[in-house]
């Protein structure tokens, strides 16, 4: 079968391009292969493109892992460590620029690097030969669904938080979609980036397979699930809930915590809750989880006893306080798609639209999978906005040490209810950032700004 997934590592095709230097063009990514062993010709080779992990794999800059306040680097030990990397040090202080000189965001030439790599696919695989009609639209479906979440967390990443009144003015990201290396990157338009992200996701779903074969191949349980996450990010809550609906129809499996306390977690192949498998770059199971998402969690969830370890527990450098853990035999946190996070949305949905009873009914039913039956206890509300608390707190225990409650406080900023100030010391100094800032907003490394002084930087 063609999409049957080992732990062996996925051939990778490259193309044979030929590469013309235009004076008003530049590279707008680094590392993405210029010569190759094979034009791609027959739909098995788009195929084995799709599969390859290490292509297609990156789901959130490690800014958002290291920003978010799910982390307090508070220990000296770590602090001292910090201090000796600039980039991690502009980062957990929301200074900007992250990085200066010749100094490359990987972040951004790897998600690149997948949307080429998907452009590949979709201006290519419809005329590929050798392959069914169904084959080839299966595979152009995959890219158009990978291409959408790494343009959906790229413009998270680097633009404002959706605002309907002002996406159609404000900069998002580069909109490339065709795979060419040397071309003009003008930012285009929050609202142009999400009517791209929908209009993939909405082409790509009839033409996905109805079953999960694996979690590293989109199929319509992913795209339903990152079409949920999209409105959500939207404020469109009627459609997230239809489509958190939809993807939860075709996947809804939540695994049983308390069969792994004596076992190894599943790994992100193995894990039924991954909708989409996608990681970060780098671990960063050795930063210092905040005593605020600690005291949230408790010592009695058994995401608290799986996912977390005390810091001078097998750590570098040794802390006090805990550190992430991805659980034993798990490959890394992920940051693509679960069961979990939509099972989330519908909640929070149901909660805004004053379905009390019902967003409860939803946030219980996961949570007796995350607690030993003797310490479970139901969640309850006496009002519809204590209920939408209820669901945005077990986000935040469901989702950290993903990074992803970097994008949940953007988001909830727009909200006086969950509008936060987070405050940082690091090295006696105090860091702050506000609601609604520009700290929420990546910027652009500076080696590809001088580059391509079209590309607009982001404000300090």
């Amino acid at each position: 079968m063609h999409k049957e997934i080992t732990m062996n590592v996925f051939k990778v095709f490259f193309l044979t391009i030929t590469v013309v230097t235009l004076l008003s063009c530049r590279k707008y990514v680094e590392n993405v292969p210029v010569q190759g062993q094979r034009v791609l010709v027959y739909t098995n080779d788009y195929r084995l493109l799709m599969n390859s992990r290490s292509d297609l794999e990156l789901g959130s800059a490690n800014a958002a892992i290291i920003g978010c306040d799910d982390i307090d680097l508070k220990d000296p030990n770590l602090q001292s460590d910090i201090s000796y990397n600039s980039v991690y040090v502009a980062q957990y202080t929301w200074a900007k620029p992250f990085y200066i000189d010749k100094e490359d965001d990987f972040d951004w030439n790897s998600m690149y690097k997948a949307i080429y790599t998907s452009n590949t696919v979709i201006s290519g695989v419809l005329e590929s030969k050798n392959g069914s009609l169904a084959e080839r639209n299966e595979i152009y479906a995959e890219a158009l669904i990978q291409r959408a979440f790494t343009y959906f967390t790229l413009v998270n990443s680097h633009g404002k938080q959706y605002d309907a009144s002002t996406a159609g003015t404000d900069l998002g990201v580069p909109l490339l979609l065709e795979a060419k290396l040397f071309v003009n990157l003008q930012r285009a338009t929050i609202a142009q980036v999400y009517t791209q992200v929908l209009k993939d996701i909405e082409t790509a779903i009839p033409l996905l397979p109805t079953v999960k074969t694996n979690s590293v191949n989109p199929y319509q349980g992913s795209a339903y699930a990152l079409l949920a996450k999209v409105h959500l990010n939207m404020r469109n809550f009627e459609a997230a809930q239809v489509a958190a609906e939809q993807a939860l129809a075709l996947s809804n499996g939540l695994n049983d915590y308390k069969l792994f306390v004596n076992a190894a977690f599943p790994t992100l192949i193995q894990n039924k809750e991954v909708l989409l498998r996608k990681i970060p770059r780098l671990s960063y199971s050795g930063l210092q989880l905040s005593e605020d998402l600690l005291n949230l969690l408790g010592t009695k969830d058994l995401r608290y006893t799986l996912f977390t370890k005390a810091g001078d527990d097998g750590g570098s450098p040794s802390f006090t306080g805990r550190r992430f853990f991805a659980g034993a035999g798990a490959d890394n946190a992920c940051v693509g798609l679960t069961v979990g996070e939509t099972w989330l949305i519908r909640a929070e949905c149901l909660a805004r639209a004053g379905r009390r009873a019902d967003a409860l009914q939803a946030l219980n039913d996961l949570r007796k999978f995350r607690f030993l039956e003797a310490d479970y206890v139901d969640l309850s509300a006496t009002s519809d906005q204590q209920a939408l608390e209820l669901v945005i707190n077990e986000r935040r225990r469901e989702l950290f040490g993903t990074g992803l409650r970097w994008f949940d406080q953007k988001r909830l900023n727009k909200e006086s209810l969950f509008a936060k100030t987070v405050t940082r010391v690091l090295n006696g100094v105090t860091y702050t950032l506000e609601p609604n800032s520009n700290g929420y907003v990546f910027p652009f490394s500076t080696i590809i700004v001088n580059q391509n002084p079209e590309l607009i930087q982001n404000p300090n």
